[in-house]
């Protein structure tokens, strides 16, 4: 799967990447020089391997795109950024974009759009502006895309979360029937009294309904660790495709149990041994669901 991001020079490509793939926190973006040419760089998602292709912006790159547009060949899903803190350069964005798409239309590549209003946030800008430069955005954009499957959304580096599901849903994509049953799952969890994460097995979160387990799509270090652990055992000593692990402490009422399914997916439970009738029957209808969900991914990979 190839992702394109695309923007002018200063507009948030690499801050997005940084936080969103490769859990930094927004500050530390703050000493990030600009992308030179571009730069491609594999993620690992669901065992499907991505290429993030991050598009520096400056005049003569942008030229050298489109004069030698085959570095666009096989793009899945095109990313264009507009910095929503710079309204004076939004008409060089619009001339950049436009060209793009006649580019694209010209090599009969028709990918996904998803269009970001970025920097739509207060730090160091006021609301109304903001609100302002949107609306003048959105007037500008929108209807450069038609003929293309178009995704607008606002977005931050200071809402990672936001980030975090745009993302997930263009990486989930790529697999079809996913999404409904991603949707579902978060439902799910919601009604659930049990912390539930639901990752692959290279810590990309899926769903999860606990605060402070991830940073962009990446699972905290000491949840990954766990289940790389637990992983390891999984292949190397039960030889099996899925296996459950569970632990208790010797004090407490509280319970892990990690369920791997298909070399895939890993749902990590967390919850009291006096959980209820009511939620462990939720907790396994959730468990049947994932277990299906690892067997479409696998269907996927073999098809």
């Amino acid at each position: 799967m190839k992702i394109a991001l695309v923007g002018l020079s200063g507009c948030g490509k690499t801050s997005i990447y940084a936080t969103t793939f490769a859990a930094k926190t927004p500050e530390s973006t703050q000493s990030m020089g600009p992308t030179i040419m571009y730069e491609i760089r594999r993620h690992p998602y669901l065992g499907l391997e991505v290429s993030i292709f991050d598009f520096g912006g400056q005049d003569q790159y942008r030229k050298n795109y489109l004069d030698k547009p085959d570095v666009f060949n096989e793009t899945d899903v095109l990313v264009p950024i507009v910095d929503m803190h710079e309204p004076e350069k939004f008409e060089s964005a619009r001339k950049y974009f436009e060209k793009l798409i006649e580019t694209l239309k010209r090599k009969a590549l028709k990918p996904q759009i998803f269009l970001l209003y970025h920097k739509f946030d207060t730090h160091d800008y006021t609301k109304e502006m903001l609100n302002a430069n949107y609306k003048k955005a959105t007037a500008i954009f929108e209807s450069l895309f038609d003929g293309f499957e178009l995704h607008a959304n606002t977005t931050s580096i200071y809402d990672q979360e936001k980030l975090n599901r745009i993302f997930r849903d263009i990486l989930v994509g790529a697999y079809d029937t996913l999404k409904s049953h991603v949707e579902k799952a978060e439902k799910q969890l919601k009604e659930i009294d049990a912390k539930i994460v639901v990752a692959d097995i290279s810590g990309n979160v899926i769903v999860h309904n606990v605060t402070g387990v991830s940073a962009g799509l990446q699972l905290r270090s000491d949840f990954r660790d766990f289940i790389n652990s637990c992983n390891a055992i999984r292949e190397n000593l039960f030889m099996a495709e899925s296996a459950i692990f569970k632990g208790t402490p010797v004090e407490g009422d509280n319970e892990i149990e990690l369920h791997i399914y298909k070399f895939v997916l890993a749902v990590l439970i967390m919850k009291s041994k006096e959980t209820s009738t009511e939620t462990e029957e939720k907790i396994s209808e959730l468990l049947r669901d994932l277990q299906l969900f690892a067997e479409i991914v696998i269907s996927s990979h073999n098809q």
